[in-house]
């Protein structure tokens, strides 16, 4: 007896199945594109943003060795990704009417007012919204596309309560030109003349010290400002402040009563980068 074997000769087409596995790499490709490419896009640029924050604290390090421990020269390594570091001159912002302080006090004998134009090392980053900037011995960040900035580290001022003194150091940057870095480069800064002190004791009683932040109304940072003088990181009550007036240009106003008041002003000068 024989018995019939029957093939099953039925399958999938090849042509069907090449369909079918091109669809599912297609999927994949831009399932990647669509949800992955951009979150690693904006990994790399928090990444570079944090890169740089350390950067600019290394750079205000270095500014307060040049100016506290009588260094004359400091030269510092950074690299620069994602965006570019600038140099606002003092003087150039004095000029162009840009973030500035004045300062009112008693010398006494008249009542003095002190403009002091701090100029910047500024990054700005081109592919996030990031700008951190360098200024007056403090470090701090805002987005260029909103309101409001914050402290990334204090600048060195401070108040004795026991002596009821405030110190306050005035840091100016300069620079003989323009100038940008990207990438890797060297900064190097100098501080070749003595600082200048300026000490007042009021032995009659309490005395106002006055301070008037001016931002560039196009770099703002006087949130960060804000929230350094009237928080507990001078004073315990810090510094009062008048109520804004609400018109661009004008300043944010901090009033502070001592018995004694310490200004230094350095001026270092950024001479490469």
């Amino acid at each position: 007896m024989k018995t019939c074997i029957r093939k099953d000769e039925s399958g999938v087409s090849e042509a069907i199945g090449f369909i079918l596995i091109f669809t599912i790499v297609i999927l994949g490709i831009s399932i990647v594109t669509l949800y992955g490419y951009p979150v690693l896009a904006d990994a790399k640029i928090n990444s570079d943003e944090k890169i740089m924050e350390q950067n600019m604290i290394v750079l205000q390090n270095d500014i307060k060795i040049l100016t506290r421990n009588n260094v004359p020269y400091r030269d510092t390594t950074i690299g620069v990704s994602g965006g570019s570091v600038f140099v606002t001159n003092s003087t150039a912002s004095e000029n162009g009417g840009g973030e500035h302080f004045n300062l009112n006090y008693y010398d006494g004998t008249n009542w003095i007012t002190t403009p002091y134009y701090p100029g910047s090392l500024e990054f700005v980053s081109d592919q996030g919204t990031a700008v951190i900037s360098v200024a007056n011995g403090a470090v701090i960040k805002r987005q260029q596309d909103l309101d409001g900035s914050s402290m990334v580290s204090d600048p060195r001022w401070f108040y004795d309560e026991d002596e009821d003194t405030l110190v306050l150091f005035m840091t100016n940057l300069s620079s003989s030109q323009e100038m940008t870095l990207g990438g890797i480069g060297t900064i190097q800064m100098a501080m070749l003349g003595a600082p200048e002190i300026h000490d007042f004791s009021y032995t009659t009683g309490t005395r106002e010290v006055k301070i008037e932040y001016f931002p560039d109304l196009a770099d703002d940072y006087s949130r960060a400002w804000e929230n350094y003088l009237t928080g507990p990181y001078i004073v315990d009550s810090g510094f009062l402040m008048d109520a804004p007036t609400g018109n661009p240009g004008d300043p944010d106003i901090y009033r502070l009563n001592v018995t004694r008041l310490v200004i230094k002003e350095y001026n270092v000068e950024i001479l490469g980068i």
